[in-house]
Order: structure tokens, then sequence, then C-alpha cells
């Protein structure tokens, strides 16, 4: 990733931003079919690109911000007694353990850390207290059970302008073997923040309307504690499903009721193992979905999203060390992407996704070890397929894809 002067990344932005005001006028069909397809002359109008960088700016600082964003407030609130340093130090201290407890008693905490570091503030100096407001702010987005309740418009917004951002965005298949529950969808590749998964499945309507009602599973701390990020998950909730934390709770129980789900197995792992512009995926243990979807009797589609690896620069190395961080559930990664903005993602990629047909499962109340490694051995192979069937498709016929 190179850096230059910074009128040249000014003029890259406003390039850039005329280049995909000009993509944005491409539209995608959605017909159904195996494959991605022209789209039809009766296909909605583009979405106006400048508001899909909004929207990528607004889920940047909700997804990733946040958490900087309440340690800033928290530090601040006590670097008048500690000093900056030692206020960042004792605010990253404190959050590790408040991200363990209950976020009612959390945001109690804080909001008393607040009030005491207020009240011994020396006379006449009241700056800090602005700091105090934005952390318990904050920490009130934990604190409060629901957010918001289920808003349509938001979500039909997300779902025309995360997909307008890119030069394309289009979900592809076997879209016509998908069927309504019992059903899960184990997308790859996570990439860094998993772009493809968000425009084309998540908040893609050609998916919702092949798939039917399906809930979507992500990491607990960002939908149960992830502050701001909580209000686009309560706000996505509807007839189509919703977001949920990705726990062995939270699986069981869905699939107690029959209800679809899709995830990124990968998770961590498949992030801190990111290449520019190389198809992995963290894999080869991941098969704890196995055992419940035999469990359940589910039929499990491969997922996979071409150009997914292209949509940051990341720093590579020290992997084994990374990964054992990346047991702790802590994420490893550094990436770049727009040079004037390296949390957005290059907005020139082309993010094909493609389900794959389902692979059925029998149900076994108990699998064996020997039950589990056949049918995670059975679903690398179709996964396999699927990247082999549509990679020349995807515009990359010498692909060759790595299962870590």
């Amino acid at each position: 990733h190179s850096q230059g002067h910074p009128a040249d990344s000014m003029g890259a932005m406003k390039e850039d931003m005329s280049e995909n005001s000009l993509r944005a006028r491409k539209t995608v069909d959605l017909s159904g079919g195996d494959n991605l397809k022209p789209a039809s002359k009766q296909t909605e109008p583009a979405p106006v690109w400048i508001h899909c960088l909004l929207l990528q700016v607004a889920s940047g600082i909700s997804w990733v911000g946040s958490i900087p964003i309440l340690l800033f407030g928290l530090s601040g609130t006590m670097a008048p007694h500690v000093t900056w340093p030692g206020g960042f130090v004792s605010a990253v201290g404190l959050f590790s353990v408040l991200v363990q407890v209950d976020q009612r008693y959390a945001a109690e905490v804080v909001f008393a850390v607040s009030v005491i570091c207020v009240l011994l503030l020396p006379t006449g100096v009241w700056y800090p207290m602005s700091y105090a407001v934005l952390a318990n702010a904050m920490m009130l987005c934990n604190g409060i059970k629901k957010l918001c309740g289920p808003c349509p418009r938001i979500f039909n917004f997300q779902c025309r302008h995360y997909r307008g951002y890119h030069a394309r965005s289009e979900l592809g298949g076997a879209l016509d073997k998908l069927e309504s529950g019992k059903s899960f969808y184990a997308c790859h590749p996570h990439g860094i923040l998993s772009h493809g998964w968000i425009a084309n499945v998540v908040w893609g309507k050609r998916f919702h309307e092949a798939a039917g009602r399906c809930f979507y599973l992500i990491d607990g701390t960002l939908r149960n504690k992830g502050l701001l990020a909580r209000l686009w998950c309560d706000a996505f909730e509807g007839p189509h499903g919703g977001l949920r934390d990705s726990s062995k709770k939270t699986i069981l129980s869905l699939m107690e009721s029959g209800e679809s789900m899709a995830m990124i197995p990968g998770a961590y792992q498949e992030a801190t193992l990111f290449t520019y512009g190389k198809d992995r995926v963290a894999l080869s243990k991941r098969k704890g979905f196995v055992k419940y979807c035999l469990q359940f009797g589910y039929n499990i589609h491969p997922v996979y999203t071409f150009g997914e690896t292209e949509t940051y620069w990341a720093l590579t190395g020290l992997e084994k060390f990374r990964l054992w961080l990346n047991s702790f559930g802590i994420p490893t990664v550094m990436f770049l992407g727009l040079s004037w903005c390296p949390l957005l993602p290059k907005s020139g990629v082309e993010l094909l996704t493609f389900v794959g047909p389902p692979l059925k499962l029998p149900k076994i109340d108990e699998p064996t070890a020997e039950e589990v490694n056949k049918w995670h051995a059975a679903y690398i192979v179709a996964l396999q397929e699927l990247f082999d069937q549509h990679k020349a498709e995807a515009g990359r016929p010498n692909a060759v894809l790595e299962i870590v």
C-alpha cells in the first residue's frame, strides 16, 4: 500500500468518488438462476454513491470505533488524576474486566468512576466532565436492554447502500435449491471486516428472498456488548430474521426451533490469516457447526465470496503468536483500505458471492467423532467444488483455495 503526498490522497479521493459515481449506475439482477447475470431494465435505480460512502463511515465508527471511543472517554475522565498515559492504561484494564460482566452493572461502575473523578477535580477544572459524559453515553448503549425496535427504513437503506459501495456486489449460485428452515449457511472467507457477508448475505435482499427467514450469527461481544453496533443489530430485526450471538446456547436454541442460520465459521482466525489476494479459509479444525447440524438434521450450504481478499491490505507475519491471542478472543489484524481513510474498504473491488447446493446431513442425536469427521470432510469437498465451479466466472480462473 503506497503512501503519498496529502495532495495525492485528495486527488485519489476525488478520482475514487468520480469512478464510483459511474459504477453506482450499474445495477444488479434480482431474478433467480444459478449464475450472475446482467441486470435487466426493470432493476431498481442504483443508489447514490456518496450515500453508500456515508453508510460505510457510520458502520466503521459503530462496529470498529465504539470501543476506542469509550476508552478515549474513560481515559480523559481519569487523566487529571493519573495523567493521560495512566488514564489510558486504567481505562483498558477497567474495560477488560467490565466486558466480562452484566452490562447493566458495567454501566453503573463507569458512572460511579466518573462521578468520583469529577468530584475530585481541582477547583475550576471542568473539561474532564465532557469526557465523563462521553464515556457514560457509550456505556449506556450496553446498559439498556434494547436500543431500538425493528426499523424497516434503516434495514432497507442498508440493503441498498452496502451493495452500492462496491464496483459490483452480487449473489449467485444454487439459489433455486435453498429451502426455508433447517438450513445452515457456512460463509467464507471472513476477510478483514467481512464486506461480502455484509453486502450480499446479511443485508442482501436477494439472499433473504431465496433463503427465507434466517438468523445471522456474529461474535457475542459485538452483538451483546458492541456499544453503538447494538443499534444496527436491534434495527435489523424483522420477519426476515435477526442478528444473534454465535454462542453454543444460541445455536442450539435456534436449531431446536428449526430456524435457518448463517455464520462465518473461520471468525477471528480467518481474519488473522488474511493475506491480500490469497484465498484462505480456516476450516480444518472448525467442526462444531457440523456436529450441531448432524444432531438436528440440518442441510449445510457452503457460501464463498470472491473479492473479499482484495478489500484491504494487511500486515502479515507472527501467525502462531497472533493465532494464540485469537484463542482469548483478541483480534490481531492491522489493515489499510482506501488511501485517504484506511478504515474503509477498497471501493473498486467486485464482491461476488456464490451459494452452493445443500449438503444433506442425516439426523444423529449423538454423533461420534468419526461421523463428525466424515461429514466435515464432505463439507470441505463441497466448498472446494463450489470454489472451483465459480472461480472463472468471478474472473479468477487460476485461483487456488487454501484450507488451513
